[in-house]
């Protein structure tokens, strides 16, 4: 019986790792451009010659937002351009640009590029590639400790006693988040008397028919010097 829920955790890992090596790469993308920006820009004078209204998709929704459109001239020649909105300018009043010689099609209203987005993507990419990090050493703490229990922990046997829902994974399908993974509870009991002795939770699997298993007998491997730490061993549980 594999245990589904490494794969997911795995592959949740990989993505945020992945997005937030990306993110980070856009952000100091961000932040060489507006430094090349803010050391060679220079200044020209345009005219507004029209405020109108610029549609935009954020998700799964459209959004406006207002835009200038400017008239100035570069070396003799006469362009058309659009830069973000300002408030209390007019159509007909006259505003500073700022470009990079040899590419006027680049205007912006600030001698500064935006100094904030950069650092943004960064901050949030380090934080998806660390909590990446974060899910793909658990797995491997999780694979490192069943293995030194299988070959170093003392083995007792237990009863399966239930079979129970895990309500702390989640996946979310469609917008709605569902519950598909299980463990089961197994319980070491006195031969004799029938005393539970100890009882012990799997780790969690995408296998909704565990009842099946109530009553048989499990292999759970227990640490030497610390009974907290344990593996349940639902390989043997099915044969696999």
């Amino acid at each position: 019986m594999k245990n589904n829920a490494n794969f997911a955790i795995i592959f949740v890992g990989s993505v945020f790792i992945f997005l937030g090596s990306f993110l980070a790469v856009m952000g100091f993308n961000l932040i060489k451009t507006n430094a090349r920006f803010n050391a060679e820009a220079v200044s020209v004078e345009g005219v507004i010659v029209d405020i109108g209204v610029e549609r935009y998709r954020s998700g799964n929704e459209t959004r406006t937002r207002r835009i200038l459109s400017v008239d100035y001239v570069v070396n003799g020649v006469k362009y058309e351009n659009t830069v973000s909105f300002q408030s209390g300018v007019s159509i007909g009043d006259e505003i500073t640009l700022y470009y990079i010689p040899g590419e006027h099609w680049n205007v912006k209203t600030g001698s500064k590029g935006d100094t904030a987005v950069g650092p943004f993507f960064i901050g949030v990419g380090g934080f998806f590639f660390i909590m990446g990090l974060f899910f793909l050493n658990n797995v491997r703490r999780k694979g490192a400790l069943k293995k030194y229990l299988k070959q170093h922990g003392k083995t007792v046997y237990a009863q399966v006693i239930a079979a129970e829902k895990d309500y702390s994974v989640s996946v979310s399908y469609g917008g709605a988040s569902t519950h598909p993974y299980y463990y089961i509870k197994c319980a070491v009991m006195e031969p004799v008397t029938g005393e539970i002795k100890g009882t012990y939770k799997s780790w969690s699997i995408k296998n909704d028919n565990l009842e099946i298993y109530i009553g048989k007998q499990v292999k759970v491997y227990l640490h030497p010097q610390d009974d907290r730490k344990y593996y349940v061993d639902l390989e043997g549980l099915t044969g696999n």
